[in-house]
C-alpha cells in the first residue's frame, strides 16, 4: 500500500470513528434529556454535550442533538467510502463539515473540533488515490 492510500486510510477512519462515538452519544445524550430532563452526567464529571446550545430549552437542544446525529451518520458513510477509495467521501466530507463543526462548536465537543479537520486534512492530501464511482456501471 503505497502512502497516499494509507493517509486516505486514515481519513476514513477518521471520519467513521468520529461519526459512530459522536452519533451515538448525540443519540443517548438526546433521549436521556428527553426522559430525564437533564443531560447525563459523563465518566469523567461533566454533563455530555453540555455547551452553549443549552440555553435554547430542551426542545430545540433536541432538535439540534437529532442534527448532530444526522451529520454523524454521514460522517460514518463518508468515512466509509473515502475507505474504499471513493471520491464521493471527500465531497460528502466537505458538504457535512461546516454544519458539523457549528455543532460541534455549539455543544462544545472539543475532540469533534479538532478531529474533523485532520481527517479532512488526510483526505485531501490522499485525494488522487479517491476515484470516481459511476453508479450507472455497477452489476444489478
Amino acid at each position: 500500500m503505497n502512502e497516499k492510500r494509507l493517509v486516505t486510510r486514515l481519513a476514513g477512519a477518521g471520519h467513521a470513528l468520529l461519526g459512530a462515538g459522536f452519533g451515538i452519544g448525540a443519540l443517548w445524550a438526546t433521549v436521556h434529556l428527553r426522559r430525564t430532563g437533564e443531560l447525563p452526567m459523563t465518566p469523567w464529571g461533566f454533563r455530555a454535550l453540555s455547551g452553549p446550545f443549552e440555553r435554547f430549552g430542551s426542545d430545540a437542544f433536541s432538535a439540534l442533538g437529532v442534527g448532530l446525529v444526522v451529520s454523524s451518520l454521514l460522517n460514518i458513510v463518508a468515512g466509509a467510502w473515502i475507505w474504499r477509495g471513493d471520491r464521493r467521501g471527500l465531497r460528502l466530507s466537505f458538504a457535512t463539515f461546516v454544519p458539523t463543526m457549528a455543532l460541534a462548536l455549539g455543544f462544545a465537543l472539543p475532540f469533534l473540533l479538532i478531529g474533523l479537520p485532520i481527517s479532512l486534512v488526510l483526505a485531501v492530501v490522499g485525494r488522487r488515490t479517491l476515484q470516481t464511482s459511476d453508479i450507472r456501471s455497477s452489476p444489478r
